[in-house]
């Protein structure tokens, strides 16, 4: 089983997102991503000349997702609608 991890930033804006992308998002991270391997649901996405880095889309927004594979840890980084300017920026 894989542990997942949030960030307290990835909360506190997970709570400004609208409402429906708000539901989606906190059923992917809360519910769907505790399970015996991620890579099977078909969210995650390789962010290019980022390794270890990964993005779940959620209509127009992003979740950024680090995680390591060794530990079979998935950190929840940033929900945000620019993902590589937000997610590596912040």
């Amino acid at each position: 089983m894989w542990k997942v991890e949030y960030k307290n930033r990835f909360l506190k804006e997970l709570s400004k997102l609208p409402e429906g992308v708000q539901a989606q998002a906190e059923k992917t991270v809360f519910e769907d991503l505790i399970c015996e391997n991620p890579f099977v649901l078909g969210y995650l996405e390789q962010m290019k000349g980022y390794p270890g880095k990964y993005k779940i889309r959620i209509g127009q927004y992003r979740i950024g997702v680090t995680i390591d594979k060794q530990k079979k840890v998935v950190c929840t980084e940033l929900p945000i609608e620019r993902i590589y300017t937000g997610f590596f920026h912040s």
